[in-house]
């Protein structure tokens, strides 16, 4: 071989030892294929019976055979009666392509032998669910494959399937179908942005809050009591467990409403007051203003319809029928809201009504903000940010939480720089040096492992020293405390960089450093909607070698169903992040009471308000119906201030806006346009917490679905305010493989939210 060719020879081993040193250094996550319990999405499941032989167990899963992604998901399974199952472990795919295994305790169905429920998230929309349950003795005693279809499939016969993680999912308890098909009917949109909805039996209601994680709005009529009676009282716990927690009710009562929201009735926690009789109602001018319908409902000396009574009204008073009699309420139930129908919406003559449609597009249409002018600008615009990789508003917040002070990226031109010096010196600067000082050529094999050494010394260096050598958290977190329920919740977006391969547990440490006591958390990955990079629509599939990981389900039944949640065996790659989400909930750690009311002349909070808290809230802001009452100083540890006279009173739009004077438009006030690339955590936040107040859609160009519930927006016309301010200390924690992480933050923004209630003077 001559020198020329070791040259060369020399030239691409070095080169290619260089790159795999600098790319060893920088490299992201690595996604790999799923683990061998995974198949394509175009895999035909042709039953859910157990694979196991003899075994008669059947399994389905999702609601109505909707499986939503980065949501959970309940799974109904209906075991052989010979096996006697206790415990479960499904094994998915999670948000960032890793395998995850998540176990627990079967929930029994207090009202079906032999039938048990459990639960799931997935993340992505290829693979099988692999299900395996236990015996008490952890013995294994079936393994059953749920038949899921392709996402979003069109196949005739096949319902089960894959939903994307920001379609809005309702779900209907009626005897027939009039409503499901109504709303149906009403729904607009791309046929995979238009609404699901479910008609459900009794038979298939999940048991526990978590099985209706995936649910927007639950529509419940009962003119037939046989039907409401088989709903258990374990099943309508998780209602208004899931109601509280954020969720939207609808129901529909007159004829039964004595036997079912009287004195002891199934239903009579959801009473929006005190029932006195059954009465009727004849005018029906209101309602048919209400569903814009030009068709009377009730014509002159027309049968009257039933109605139910109430002495006292705990929420507002939506529509009545002008003598005095309430059609519709609706309240706040926790950080939920509860739409209250006095009559019934599924009689043959109001289903046959020209306005019953509206009516009920009405009842369980989220309620937007924005001018039409307005609305149709913003919505041009905001049309365009989807290539920015994110279409719903939590896409946004992605970009700040991974970003890190001690991580600094080398750019491409130094590492291109890097590369092309190297190959001059083992080259040429080699061939040159040895020929005209050594006269040896063959001390090539010398200096060139030599420079290698010290060039791929050099590059691992640099990367080092761009690099932390410690794990970095970055962390925005809401609390939610209501002052009425007695409950507070918390929301957290963590985002973990780890500097070295490896795995750890994670968990939430249950004491809060603002002073919570967590009495029941849910930690687990946080999956990105959409189907840009990372997404959970991907269908893109890199890497290898994977590990999986396992979480550990513990699920408490009864009225209030806590639940706790952490991760275990998290495999972390090289200079890889990984996001994770968390919920937590805590009863108030103080007393907390309202002093406010509305002046009935003015239309106007008054009052005074107490910062209840041993530390200072920043940027305060209380906000209420329309408006937003601006602190002019943070609030002090127990200061108490006067609304009328410490605050500046604007539009609550115009504050989250941004709405400026523009001079050059005789002085009229525009909106500041939204940045689709704004990395203020704060300012995300604000359009997080009260989007439809901002004009949502319209204003961003972005949806708010995934993870709605943080929206508030619904609450403020529920006689309620919220006071914002912002925290400048550490509140929740994580625990890495036991250990606080209080110094490993390097952002971490925390805002609190108290709701409190409002006097109106008088309860209707």
């Amino acid at each position: 071989m001559n020198a020329t060719s070791t040259s060369i020879w020399q030239i691409a081993f070095a080169t290619l030892a260089l790159c795999f040193c600098l790319g060893l250094e920088n490299a992201g996550i690595a996604q790999t294929e799923p683990a061998d319990n995974v198949a394509s999405s175009n895999d035909s499941v042709q039953s859910s019976s157990s694979q196991s032989g003899s075994s008669q167990s059947k399994v389905k899963i999702g609601l109505g055979g909707n499986v939503k992604l980065g949501k959970w998901n309940p799974i109904f399974i209906e075991a052989d009666p010979s096996l006697n199952p206790a415990r479960f472990e499904v094994s998915v795919i999670d948000g960032d392509d890793t395998p995850v295994t998540f176990s627990g305790d079967l929930i029994k169905d207090a009202a079906n032998p032999n039938h048990y429920q459990a639960f799931t998230r997935i993340g992505r929309t290829y693979g099988k669910v692999n299900l395996r349950l236990f015996d008490a003795n952890g013995d294994q005693v079936d393994e059953l494959t749920p038949p899921i279809r392709a996402y979003d499939a069109e196949v005739s016969g096949q319902q089960d399937q894959f939903r994307k993680s920001t379609r809005p999912m309702i779900l209907t308890l009626e005897a027939g179908t009039k409503i499901k098909e109504t709303i149906d009917s009403a729904s607009t949109g791309d046929r995979e942005d238009r609404r699901i909805v479910i008609s459900q039996g009794a038979n298939d209601l999940p048991v526990h809050w978590l099985g209706y994680d995936s649910i927007e709005t639950i529509v419940l009529v009962t003119s037939d009591l046989d039907r409401i009676e088989k709903i258990t009282t374990q099943q309508i716990d998780a209602i208004e467990a899931w109601l509280k927690k954020g969720g939207k009710l609808v129901i529909s009562m007159a004829k039964n409403s004595a036997s079912l929201i009287g004195e002891g009735g199934k239903l009579a926690r959801f009473s929006p007051g005190e029932f006195t009789e059954l009465t009727k109602f004849s005018v029906s001018k209101k309602l048919e203003g209400f569903a814009e319908s030009r068709e009377q409902l009730i014509p002159i000396r027309g049968e009257p319809i039933e109605v139910a009574g109430f002495s006292t009204l705990v929420g507002r008073e939506v529509l009545s029928d002008g003598k005095g009699k309430t059609l519709i309420a609706k309240q706040a139930i926790g950080l939920g809201q509860l739409y209250f129908v006095a009559f019934d919406l599924d009689t043959e003559r109001m289903t046959k009504w020209l306005g019953f449609n509206n009516l009920v597009g009405k009842l369980v249409a989220s309620e937007k903000s924005g001018d039409e002018e307005e609305n149709q600008a913003q919505s041009t615009r905001g049309s365009s940010v989807s290539h920015f990789g994110y279409k719903d508003l939590i896409g946004q917040l992605k970009a700040p939480l991974e970003r890190f002070t001690l991580v600094k990226f080398v750019m491409f031109t130094w590492v291109a720089v890097l590369i092309g010096l190297y190959i001059l010196c083992i080259g040429p600067g080699d061939y040159f040096f040895l020929r005209k000082f050594t006269k040896k050529m063959e001390l090539t094999w010398i200096t060139f492992p030599l420079l290698s050494l010290l060039f791929c010394g050099l590059a691992i260096g640099i990367s080092r020293m761009t690099r932390p050598d410690k794990i970095q958290l970055n962390q925005l977190e809401i609390i939610d405390i209501d002052s009425i329920d007695g409950r507070t919740r918390g929301m957290v977006w963590t985002n973990l960089y780890s500097p070295a391969s490896g795995s750890c547990s994670i968990e939430l440490d249950s004491n809060h450093d603002l002073g919570f006591k967590i009495d029941s958390e849910l930690v687990t990955w946080h999956g990105l909607p959409g189907d840009g990079l990372g997404g959970m629509l991907t269908q893109a599939k890199t890497g290898l070698l994977k590990s999986s990981y396992k979480q550990a389900l513990e699920l408490v039944s009864g009225e209030r169903q806590d639940i706790r949640l952490k991760i275990e065996e998290l495999p972390l790659q090289v200079s890889s992040t990984k996001p994770i989400f968390t919920r937590w909930w805590s009863d108030n750690p103080v007393d907390i009471r309202s002093r406010l009311k509305v002046n009935p002349r003015l239309k106007q909070l008054t009052g005074t308000i107490k910062n209840p808290f041993d530390f200072t809230l920043y940027n305060c802001r209380l906000v209420f119906e329309n408006w937003a009452y601006v602190l002019e100083r943070p609030l002090e540890p127990g200061q108490t201030i006067d609304i009328a006279t410490n605050t500046d009173e604007k539009t609550l739009k115009g504050l989250l806006t941004r709405k400026v004077v523009d001079t050059k438009t005789n002085n009229r006030s525009n909106n500041s346009p939204w940045d689709p690339q704004d990395m203020r955590i704060t300012r995300i936040a604000d359009l997080m917490m009260f989007y439809d107040a901002a004009g949502g859609n319209n204003y961003t160009g972005l949806t708010h679905d995934y993870q709605s519930t943080i929206d508030i927006t619904d609450q403020l016309d529920l006689k309620r305010a919220v006071l914002v301010g912002e925290v400048h200390s550490q509140g929740s924690v994580m625990k890495i493989n036991g250990e606080r992480t209080s110094d490993k933050y390097d952002e971490t923004v925390t805002i609190i939210r108290v709701v409190y209630e409002v006097d109106y003077g008088t309860k209707k």
